[in-house]
């Protein structure tokens, strides 16, 4: 087995202390944008795209940064622990999973709506606690995120974080049934 050289880990902190935490940082620019009342419906949805498009490169990112720092294959589940890490360090976090065979595009996908879930979770929930479960379930895979928080996740107008999870969700002929009234439960199929 060959370890990550020093070379190979000072450019993984590189890309984690400099592009990824920029990265983050940009997205959360577009959320406030996207929050803005008088950003008119068309600009909307382009901003919409363009926050799509930075969660990609922030998974991407991500995933060169477990390459370059281990010497075998990341699991999903190790990205997984790493994204929860990054966006919910203060928060205790309890993950069990099982293994999941997904294809490349189906696993980043799954990590983008992993990370929104999670930044929602950070940013509005309040909650101190967060449980996550990874299983097959009849050849497909399922993604269970619960957190202690205080509840009220749904759609709203001018916030787009659960629209986008959504959408990405069916677009994988997906199916997400979203639980909030004491905490929030997201239990995703794909």
């Amino acid at each position: 087995m060959a370890f990550p050289s020093h070379e190979q880990l000072a450019v993984a902190r590189e890309l984690h202390d400099g592009i990824a935490q920029d990265l983050v940082g940009v997205g959360y620019s577009l959320d406030l944008l996207l929050a803005e009342p008088s950003l008119d419906t068309t600009a909307r949805a382009q901003v919409r795209h363009t926050r799509l498009e930075i969660d990609a490169l922030i998974a991407k990112v991500r995933r060169e940064i477990l390459n370059l720092r281990s010497p075998e294959k990341v699991s999903l589940s190790d990205r997984i622990r790493e994204i929860a890490a990054t966006l919910i360090p203060g928060i205790s976090l309890e993950f069990a999973s099982e293994e999941v065979t997904l294809s490349v595009a189906f696993a980043d996908e799954l990590l983008a709506i992993t990370t929104e879930i999670l930044r929602n979770t950070a940013q509005h929930s309040r909650a101190t606690r967060v449980v996550m479960n990874l299983y097959p379930v009849n050849n497909r895979t399922c993604l269970e995120i619960s957190d202690n928080g205080i509840g009220g996740a749904q759609v709203k107008d001018g916030h787009f974080g659960l629209s986008g999870v959504i959408e990405r969700v069916h677009n994988l002929q997906g199916s997400i049934t979203i639980e909030s009234i004491e905490g929030t439960r997201i239990a995703l199929l794909i």
